[in-house]
């Protein structure tokens, strides 16, 4: 970025190497604005909206009733766990939530954010990361109504259960690494705004959210482990309702996940000078 010094004088800053520990050192420093960027959002998310707060339940609850009067009612698929096909659907569509919801948040952070972005000096990787974070609240109110209807579906409750919010930090993690490239290309190439809906509802489908992993054939399946997702639907649905964790497919997930996301950093900062003019 550019600015003056005491003199007058333009000063240009620019980072020495492509990844240093100074760039986490600065965001860890910057971390109180961290959450009032998200408040900020929540705030925003909520009150312009009439329905407020309820539409975090209104969304995952039509996407339950609709996945389950098509694919259970009429496609006749069926949950592989010893649970009602509404509960199952509803703990994929949650935690699905998270990463959709926060990937589509963190694209257009920073041209939602033009006026911080041009005025202001802090590290501009926090705007995508609080989106994520407005996400997270979405999942939170959505998990209370799930946690809801286990009830009244007489679904019992498993020790395994305290692992679930953080197999969705996994998730969150795995939006939060495309977050960081999409935002930064979103200011470059204005198409993708565009795409990445499309991208997001393909990607849903290749997703067990609606349907079980057994469901698809052996000889499929490695397609799924290429999907990170895929991996935590599977095991926030394992931690719910007390079946086998898949640890390994979880780890490989959250590997990817901080690969991806590094890369995407090391993008994003290269590219943080520029964002002002792009704006």
């Amino acid at each position: 970025m550019t600015t003056v010094d005491t003199y007058g004088r333009p000063l240009v800053i620019r980072p020495t190497t492509a990844l240093s520990w100074q760039d986490f050192r600065d965001a860890w420093s910057y971390r109180e604005l961290l959450w009032i960027l998200a408040l900020r959002d929540v705030r925003v998310r909520y009150k312009q909206a009439s329905l407020g707060i309820a539409w975090a339940l209104l969304q995952p609850l039509f996407q339950m009733v609709i996945f389950t009067v098509l694919f259970n009612r009429l496609a006749g698929i069926h949950s592989d766990i010893d649970v009602p096909y509404s509960v199952f659907c509803l703990a994929g569509v949650t935690v699905w939530g998270l990463f959709a919801n926060g990937l589509s948040h963190a694209s257009e952070s920073l041209i939602g954010s033009a006026n911080l972005v041009t005025k202001v000096y802090f590290p501009r990787v926090l705007i995508p990361l609080a989106s994520i974070l407005t996400a997270v609240v979405d999942c939170a109110i959505a998990s209370v109504m799930l946690l809801g209807l286990m009830i009244v579906k007489h679904v019992p409750f498993h020790a395994t259960l305290l692992l679930a919010p953080f197999i969705a930090a996994i998730g969150a993690l795995c939006a939060a690494a495309l977050g960081l490239w999409m935002s930064a290309l979103n200011l470059q190439f204005r198409d993708v705004r565009h795409a990445l809906p499309f991208f997001i509802q393909i990607l849903v489908y290749t997703t067990p959210v609606f349907y079980p992993a057994s469901l698809v054939p052996e000889k499929y399946r490695v397609f799924l482990a290429l999907n990170p997702m895929a991996a935590v639907v599977d095991g926030f649905r394992a931690a719910l309702f007390g079946a086998p964790l898949p640890f390994a497919r979880l780890g490989i997930a959250l590997l990817v996940a901080v690969v991806v996301g590094l890369l995407g950093f090391v993008r994003f900062r290269r590219l943080e000078q520029t964002f002002a003019d792009q704006i």
